[in-house]
């Protein structure tokens, strides 16, 4: 789209701040937000202020696998973690509580994704950081889509999130300016 996706606005608020509500509302302890620089920090910081900590992204990322890794080996080994892309902002707090809650059914998974027709969306995944950092360091770097694949991953349908009263494009995200309501 040829702009920062996390400042661009839906109802009055930055895709960014919609992220960051949507994952205090779930009751998130600790939000952290990758950044490419400190620019870039400094500018969501004005924003948000400190309820989240910013993170680099390291030098060269070269995608999702990267940035996830160097994410991960800065946090708890234990810790439960959701991911959240700012472009996916009817992705809410009921969603992700649909995920803590499998995590909570499941507390021998590794992770929960939700999924549709068109596959898994592991952007959206709740995981285990450990266990999931493991994995990513174990294999070579390859979609997370296809590496999320495994056995000891709960899958969690569309059709229940809509079930649950989630906003029906909870798993879209916006690529183009026409996915932006009007």
């Amino acid at each position: 789209m040829g702009v920062d996706k996390a400042m661009l606005k839906i109802n009055g608020m930055t895709l960014l701040e919609v992220s960051v509500q949507n994952m205090e509302r779930a009751g998130a302890k600790s939000i952290h937000v990758l950044v490419k620089d400190e620019v870039q920090a400094d500018t969501y910081r004005c924003t948000l202020g400190q309820r989240v900590s910013f993170h680099l992204d390291p030098p060269d990322t070269k995608g999702p696998w990267e940035a996830l890794v160097a994410m991960l080996q800065q946090l708890k080994e234990e810790e439960i973690i959701q991911l959240l892309p700012v472009d996916t902002p009817w992705f809410d707090d009921l969603a992700i509580g649909i995920l803590r809650q499998q995590m909570e059914i499941m507390p021998e998974s590794d992770g929960a994704l939700p999924r549709n027709e068109h596959g898994s969306h592991p952007l959206l995944a709740q995981f285990r950081s450990g266990k999931i950092l493991e994995l990513l360091l174990s294999q070579p770097p390859q979609s997370l889509r296809k590496l999320f694949r495994g056995d000891n991953l709960k899958f969690v349908d569309a059709t229940d999130f809509h079930k649950a009263g989630c906003h029906p494009n909870c798993l879209l995200n916006l690529n183009r300016g026409e996915d932006f309501p009007k």
